[in-house]
């Protein structure tokens, strides 16, 4: 008896490592449809929130978001408008464009940058943004990066 609840013991101890070590790699496309399907989303203090306008330019294109804001009175993230150069390998050594963020027909901003520096100056020509001149990351709503084959700049709103 004593040898039999050994065995079972071992053999239940082997059966449990196995099911813990493979049970994510089975169970992933599971849990994956599960969260799917639950419709939740990116912040947009995080993803820059949903593409408003496309701007074409020669060779690349300029992907305008939506204001993304504070939505709760504990979020720490100002008020911001992300613009996203794309693609990367077909900028020009020195980039300067003015952005329309709105539509109304008038540049809201007029940003300048190099992406082989990284660094942006961006000057407000609406009272509703504020001017960046940065090398990085300032704060999280006014930056220039690299992301994924595309320069972002987040542009601080009043």
């Amino acid at each position: 008896m004593k040898k039999l609840s050994s065995i079972l013991g071992h053999s239940g101890a082997i059966v449990a490592l196995v099911v813990a070590v493979l049970g994510p790699f089975l169970l992933f496309g599971w849990f994956q449809n599960g969260i799917g399907a639950m419709g939740l989303k990116i912040h947009p203090s995080y993803s820059g929130g949903a593409v408003s306008r496309v701007v074409e330019r020669p060779g690349y294109r300029i992907l305008v978001h939506e204001r993304a804001g504070r939505t709760t009175p504990w979020q720490r993230v100002g008020a911001f408008v992300q613009a996203d150069w794309v693609p990367v390998s077909a900028l020009p050594a020195s980039v300067s464009d003015d952005v329309d963020v709105d539509g109304d027909g008038k540049p809201d901003f007029r940003v300048a940058f190099k992406p082989a520096e990284l660094t942006v100056d961006a000057a407000a020509l609406s009272p509703r943004y504020r001017s960046l001149r940065s090398g990085g990351i300032t704060s999280f709503s006014a930056l220039i990066a690299r992301v994924n084959g595309s320069i972002v700049v987040r542009i601080p709103v009043e």
